[in-house]
């Protein structure tokens, strides 16, 4: 029921949902579980013929065929992946309650950037450990600075949402 008496139709509520900040919220859900899913970095030992890659397992080690062979975790990354995946969903059906997903937005931004940095280290420190190994970056290394930038955009969406609303009922 709305201020003035009047019940909201489902279509109302229907469309809440179709916001553009959902679609910047689903796409930060896929990059994510893309970029936990893919290797993020390769680490190639020329004078053992060793691949090493970098996902969700953690360090993998795989065989010149390509087969795996031997895995050291990298919890922490996986387990803020999770974190991640989780508010970004709670976040997507929040859309009846803006401030709610205003707030868990944040949340989800502050997560993904730890996140990165996180991930960094762990590249980084990989480097270190597998001395004589040669870095590659892949493609997904990049997805969690694209779904920081989508949350931001989400988060944005959602505040013109919340101002909107706002400047109508002053009008009322």
């Amino acid at each position: 029921v709305t201020c003035n008496g009047k019940r909201k139709s489902k279509k109302t509520e229907k469309n809440m949902i179709q916001r553009i900040q959902t679609v910047y919220l689903i796409l930060v859900a896929v990059l994510m579980t893309l970029a936990a899913v893919l290797p993020v970095a390769e680490y190639f030992d020329v004078a053992k013929n060793i691949v090493y890659q970098l996902d969700m397992r953690g360090f993998v080690q795989l065989n010149p065929d390509g087969t795996f062979l031997s895995a050291i975790s990298t919890n922490p990354v996986t387990f803020i992946f999770g974190i991640i995946l989780v508010v970004t969903i709670m976040t997507i059906f929040k859309y009846k309650n803006r401030k709610q997903q205003f707030r868990l937005c944040t949340v989800n931004f502050l997560l993904i950037l730890i996140y990165t940095i996180v991930l960094a280290v762990v590249i980084f420190v990989g480097k270190n450990k597998l001395v004589g190994t040669e870095l590659t970056l892949k493609i997904p290394a990049v997805f969690s600075i694209v779904a920081l930038i989508l949350n931001y955009l989400a988060m944005r969406g959602i505040a013109k949402d919340e101002n909107l609303v706002k400047s109508m009922d002053r009008l009322r």
